[in-house]
């Protein structure tokens, strides 16, 4: 009940409709009860709409977002683990925690194999904490390394954070960048109206009209200079476009993601999982000596304990099984920062410690000879993944802090490239998008990945190593002329994402480990995937419920549509609004009252915006180019500007000279002067189409074609019937000796085709 007084209250209590409701209840004091009911219907109406659409589309994005919702894993009464939502937990409850989770209630560590923890959101803290068996975990933190168990001690508000961070958001509707900028339009339009009100009253007064006519004029004016309705249709494509990613498992999160897909010249991409297929495939094990199968079996108990349910680790456990029996004394996690991890364990009698990962991290702690780092170095330029394997003598130092091992071999292993990456590589190169490949791989591999895939300068490469070397005074230039990022730490992601913002590229990200969380919450555009991490699902502003990136052309094709439905109604509000602004002011120099009645203001946008707004909501047009918001005012206001000058001139030529021929049948002037504008404004449906570059294709056709068929209905109904001529205040239109009239429309017409055409060579 409170979210639905919210919802009427936001869209009821606004400026716009206090103005037409206090105008209304001045024309009923006024005697014109007809004016003041019709124009009352109208803005409750269009109200109302916006109240269903917006609880249509809470009751849908809470539906949506549900696909996205981390879960918890509950054990069930037999020891398995089930999928729960976080608020379905209870005190007592035992939980899975694993690398990537987000924690979902205050717990106790039950096992822990290496578990650390990063509580930077309660404490500032970035530095992750590790966690032993009877330690404390907080909701609201999020596993960064290890995996184990722990029971629930709170929930919700009775949390240390207070409230569950990753559960649900609640709705609650937030103006996109291109929103803000109608709404900062609405505003200055309606003080803009207010300065014509007060106008119309002044010269009113001295033309000697009585205060009901002065009040029409400005009830008419006001809805006509007023676009209240450009916010509503540009929130209707932008729910409707939402659903629509949705059903091509793109999943906006925020509103503001698909202007940031029109946006984007920049995207960041990892290798693994996003360029090539998550399934890794274990292709061999190269000794350094002599074949050892307890090392194998060895180097399977690591993967068992520290893998966490990764690919890597499974397709390592897959094919070199742990021993039956062995016992874990030490556990080193795997973490994005170290870039290994370790187990030392007892198996039978004898005691080993053994450690694997990035060959240059394990290579800091157990020196590789040269042919083995030529190995190395020769399996990733062919594309391989490489971990190293060392074994260490020294079996009572930490592992976090052990040193002098010995490399006894390497893990190949491989991904294929996705299916159709290098068709999505191609697209958004195309559209003008720099492809950059920020990876914890090896260069090598990264390099050779991204050339297959066929990114563009795939051979300018640099390691965080040399990153870190980079003198702040060469870090941008060294950060823009660079397109692979290898082996680099979560907090250099972030500082490259920060770099490419302060150079000012609209950047994307695209992740799906815990270490990706902090660049994606960086980025202008975050994209997880729904499989990934939690943490990073809950910081995205787009999550891949495909797994897919090469899902995302199909999601920025359909944003650009979107885009490009509301430039187009945006432009037929402008141009309703200019050329009426052009009457009214004309009409006030002139000293003659102006032709509309508030119902034909009413009757013109049935015609000028609002079928037009149901047409391209429901076929939304194919632009030839990529949509830049940034451009809003200049594609739109500016284009149409010239267009709406020249319908405002000619309407007010038709009306002054249609008066002068027919003084004594004012009604039938008027009547005449609709018709007019109505015809310049359906006429700049099909304009605006053309200023705007939209593909003429058979969705557009078809759109043409309902909407002339829907026009030709409702000018009939208008027109057929004494009922509905009395309702919207029409008579016979005076058209006897107009042909000077029509002579003028005709070539004005013709001189806004050439304009639209200018217009859409400058998009070209």
């Amino acid at each position: 009940m409170n979210d639905l007084a919210d919802i009427l209250r936001r869209n009821f209590i606004t400026p716009i409709v206090i103005a037409i409701l206090s105008l209304a209840v001045i024309l009923l004091i006024l005697g014109d009860p007809q004016d003041a009911w019709f124009i009352s219907v109208v803005i409750i109406f269009n109200t109302l709409i916006a109240v269903v659409q917006e609880i249509r589309a809470q009751r849908a994005l809470k539906k949506l977002e549900l696909l996205s919702a981390p879960k918890a894993r509950r054990q069930k009464a037999d020891g398995t683990f089930e999928e729960v939502m976080y608020d379905q937990l209870i005190v007592g409850d035992v939980i899975s925690l694993q690398t990537g989770d987000d924690i979902p209630a205050d717990a106790i560590i039950l096992t822990s194999r290496g578990i650390e923890v990063d509580e930077s959101i309660l404490t500032g803290e970035s530095a992750a904490v590790e966690k032993a068996k009877k330690d404390t975990v907080l909701a609201g933190t999020a596993i960064t390394a290890g995996s184990g168990t722990a029971k629930v001690t709170a929930i919700g508000a009775d949390t240390k954070a207070g409230t569950m961070t990753a559960q649900l958001k609640k709705y609650k509707p937030e103006l996109t960048p291109l929103q803000r900028n109608i709404n900062l339009a609405i505003t200055i339009l309606t003080y803009g109206a207010l300065g014509l009100a007060v106008l119309i009253g002044v010269v009113y007064s001295a033309m000697g009209e009585d205060l009901l006519r002065t009040f029409k004029v400005i009830t008419a004016g006001a809805t006509t200079v007023i676009p209240e309705g450009l916010l509503l249709a540009s929130s209707l494509l932008l729910a409707f476009g939402s659903l629509k990613l949705a059903a091509a498992k793109v999943l906006p999160q925020k509103l503001s993601a698909i202007e940031a897909m029109a946006l984007i010249n920049v995207l960041c991409v990892d290798k693994t999982g996003t360029l090539t297929s998550p399934e890794v495939t274990y292709e061999r094990f190269v000794s350094f000596g002599k074949h050892d199968p307890k090392l194998l079996e060895a180097v399977g108990a690591v993967a068992a304990e520290t893998s966490s349910g990764n690919a890597t680790g499974d397709a390592i456990i897959d094919a070199l099984p742990a021993p039956s029996e062995y016992r874990v004394i030490d556990i080193l996690a795997f973490s994005s920062s170290r870039k290994m991890s370790g187990v030392r364990m007892t198996i039978g009698r004898s005691k080993r410690t053994v450690i694997m990962g990035a060959p240059e991290f394990v290579d800091a702690i157990a020196p590789m000879r040269v042919p083995q780092k030529q190995q190395v170095q020769d399996l990733a330029k062919s594309g391989s993944r490489v971990l190293l394997v060392a074994e260490f003598e020294d079996q009572t130092t930490d592992l976090k802090s052990i040193k002098g091992g010995k490399p006894v071999g390497l893990i190949v292993l491989s991904n294929s490239l996705r299916e159709g990456v290098v068709e999505t590589v191609e697209y958004l190169q195309n559209q003008g998008v720099s492809i950059r490949v920020i990876s914890g791989d090896n260069p090598e591999t990264v390099r050779y990945v991204a050339q297959r895939a066929g990114i563009t300068d795939a051979e300018k490469v640099i390691t965080g190593a040399e990153l870190s070397e980079v003198p702040s005074h060469e870090w941008d230039i060294t950060v823009r002329n660079t397109t692979i990022f290898a082996r680099v730490l979560p907090e250099q992601k972030e500082r490259l994402i920060a770099t490419f913002k302060r150079q000012r590229k609209f950047t994307g990200m695209v992740g799906d480990g815990v270490n990706d969380a902090l660049a994606l919450k960086k980025a202008d555009l975050g994209v997880a995937m729904h499989a990934g991490a939690s943490a990073s699902r809950r910081v995205a502003d787009i999550v891949l419920l495909d797994n897919s990136f090469t899902s995302l052309p199909l999601g920025m094709k359909l944003g650009n549509r979107i885009m490009q439905a509301i430039e187009v109604i945006a432009v037929l509000f402008f141009h309703k609004i200019i050329y009426g602004v052009v009457l009214l002011v004309g009409t006030l120099a002139l000293g003659i009252t102006y032709p509309f009645e508030p119902r034909h203001i009413t009757f013109m946008n049935i015609f000028l915006v609002t079928m037009p707004t149901i047409m391209w909501t429901l076929f939304p047009p194919s632009p030839t180019h990529r949509i830049n918001p940034r451009r809003f005012w200049k594609d739109t206001l500016l284009a149409v500007l010239p267009i709406a000058m020249l319908s405002g001139v000619v309407v007010l030529a038709a009306y002054a000279l249609l008066r002068a021929m027919h003084p004594d049948n004012l009604s039938g002037v008027a009547t005449t002067t609709v018709i007019i504008a109505t015809f310049f404004g359906i006429y700049l449906v099909f304009l605006a189409s053309k200023m705007l570059n939209v593909v003429y294709d058979r969705t557009a056709k078809l759109a043409r074609v309902l909407y002339i068929l829907a026009a030709l209905f409702v000018a009939s109904i208008s027109f057929g019937f004494g009922f509905t001529r009395d309702f919207f205040d029409f008579t016979g239109p005076t058209w006897q000796n107009s042909w000077p009239i029509l002579l003028l429309m005709v070539n004005v017409a013709l001189l806004q085709w050439w304009i639209a055409g200018k217009a859409a060579k400058r998009l070209r």
